[in-house]
């Protein structure tokens, strides 16, 4: 077996050992019913986040994007 299988083995055993402790704790955190109850407006908000910085990301990367186009302008 190659290191590669065995690591995806431990990230899968990872991910679902969590998906269990998660639901093992639905009793004592009722912030996973929530979350379960309304997991499109939460999927929705996190889009919109992931926008938002991708926008200004994008607005604010390239200091210079002005500048040929006032050389133009002259």
């Amino acid at each position: 077996m190659t290191q590669n299988t065995k690591s995806l083995i431990r990230h899968i055993l990872t991910a679902l050992g969590t998906i269990v402790a998660l639901i093992g704790l639905n009793g004592v955190l009722p912030i996973i019913d929530f979350l379960q109850e309304s997991l499109d407006q939460v999927w929705d908000s996190v889009v919109v986040v992931i926008g938002f910085i991708t926008t200004l990301y994008g607005y604010l990367k390239d200091n210079d994007r002005h500048l040929e186009r006032e050389k133009t302008l002259k």
